[in-house]
């Protein structure tokens, strides 16, 4: 099976689709980045949330929406172009992030020795936001390549189509597990690589400079750029998107179905929730570990995380149906599929955690310590206050992504159990367009309120942004 010419096919076009989505992102994500922290704008602040706004809308509302504007919207590029919609404010953040902690003092001296807006960026800037840059690029790298909903609704065949194709044909599962083990290989490649790149950026890693004022640029043709920039992709992944669910909610709003719009609704937000609860659950110890003191172990824990962090929805939820199927009492039931979702964003709660768990001042415990405090009332009174703002943003995270998430839940959901991913894509899928549009709309919905917390400019220093959107 795995030396087939199909599976090459499949292979190439898996990775050059991975490799066009990256680039396009990294170009355009680093551009706005950059413009954003450098050029002297007005209300940088809402241009910001327009740019990071996409997070909300899954890749399968993004087709769905397009599809229904352009009928013959379909094949490999236009796969691309919706997975550069989806992916872009990853970069976007992730560079931000980095472009914060840039050291002004370096940029002061290039100034001063006369080299240009273009040369500090590439000779003083560049080197220090790689890591950061490639974050974002791995973030969009495992998307593109565990992406399902928007390659099947473009009949795109990569290789988590081929995987789900292979399950639904029950009699060929253990042939869906041989792909699958390609698709964990190459996500593997990449978190390796991304760490490799990183351990050489690291050792040139600046500390900011606080004392100096970030330098803005005041030049028309710039600030043209960057304000074009994000018109542009707020105009093709916001507007054009809320203007097709509006519109075709609006043709015919008595045929909504309110009772299975609701359902779907409380379905998708209480699944959502137990999932990040129980991701929460999880990475309490694993965060408390990697916080404290770098240890062999902890590394390779952190390393086994990123890796399952890789492993896309439809590889685990092709796992958990085996396992549950071996498990009666728990297959096909609302906590199986919460904990698909658990493993799937576990690596989001456990870098919050870790992050969050570091701010504590190990002087604060200790002297909490002395003053009589046993080890719960440590915790109670002077580690969860300072940690918590950071766990409860990454446990938000959590629960938007589980909200979105469409192969596992297809997967694993309980008979006759539908959310609002679901509902959409069996509406979708079969090109009924004026059905998928309430349960999009409140989709979109729900999910931007996480995404607006999530993408405020006064959170973008916190410890979470660089660990959670940048790594």
């Amino acid at each position: 099976l795995l030396f087939r010419q199909k599976t090459f096919d499949v292979i190439a076009t898996t990775s050059l689709l991975v490799l066009m989505v990256v680039l396009l992102t990294a170009f355009i994500g680093v551009l706005i980045a950059t413009g954003l922290h450098f050029v002297d704008m007005s209300y940088r602040a809402a241009l910001l949330i327009f740019a990071v706004l996409p997070l909300a809308i899954p890749s399968y509302v993004f087709t769905y929406t397009w599809i229904a504007l352009i009928p013959s919207f379909s094949g490999f590029m236009a796969a691309v172009f919706i997975l550069f919609l989806t992916t872009l404010p990853y970069v976007i953040l992730a560079t931000l992030a980095g472009l914060r902690r840039v050291d002004g003092s370096q940029i002061e001296v290039a100034r001063s020795f006369g080299l240009t807006h273009w040369q500090i960026f590439f000779k003083v800037v560049l080197p220090q936001i790689r890591g950061h840059i490639s974050g974002g690029v791995l973030l969009v790298g495992l998307y593109t390549m565990s992406d399902f909903g928007a390659v099947s609704l473009l009949n795109v065949e990569t290789l988590t189509v081929t995987i789900q194709n292979m399950y639904r044909a029950s009699y060929d599962r253990n042939a869906a597990a041989v792909i699958s083990l390609v698709l964990v290989a190459l996500s593997a490649l990449f978190v390796i690589g991304d760490e490799r790149f990183k351990s050489k950026t690291l050792r040139n890693k600046s500390i900011k400079t606080t004392s100096l004022k970030t330098y803005l640029i005041n030049r028309i043709s710039f600030q043209a750029t960057v304000f074009s920039a994000i018109f542009v992709y707020a105009l093709l992944a916001v507007l054009v998107p809320v203007y097709v669910l509006l519109s075709r909610f609006l043709s015919n709003p008595v045929a909504v179905d309110l009772s299975s719009l609701l359902n779907a609704s409380v379905s998708t937000i209480l699944v959502a929730l137990l999932g990040a609860g129980i991701a929460l659950i999880l990475s309490a110890p694993i965060g408390a570990l990697l916080s404290e003191k770098s240890t062999y172990f902890s590394r390779f824990t952190n390393r086994a995380i990123l890796i399952g962090h890789a492993l896309p929805g439809v590889v685990i939820g092709l796992a958990l149906v085996s396992f549950g199927s071996k498990v009666s009492f728990i297959y096909q039931t609302t906590f199986l599929l919460a904990f698909s979702y658990a493993l799937l964003f576990l690596a989001k709660s456990v870098a919050s955690m870790t992050a969050s768990l570091a701010r504590v001042p190990g002087g604060t415990k200790e002297v909490a310590a002395t003053l009589g405090m046993n080890k719960w009332a440590v915790l109670k009174n002077v580690v969860t206050p300072i940690a918590a703002p950071g766990i409860a943003l990454g446990t938000t995270l959590v629960f938007l992504t589980a909200m979105k998430e469409l192969p596992a839940t297809l997967m694993l959901r309980p008979t006759g159990f539908e959310t609002l991913a679901t509902q959409i894509w069996s509406s979708a899928s079969i090109s009924r367009f004026n059905e998928a549009a309430p349960y999009a709309l409140i989709l979109l919905i729900i999910a931007a309120i996480p995404t607006f917390i999530l993408s405020r400019p006064d959170k973008a220093d916190k410890p979470l942004s660089t660990q959670e959107i940048g790594n």
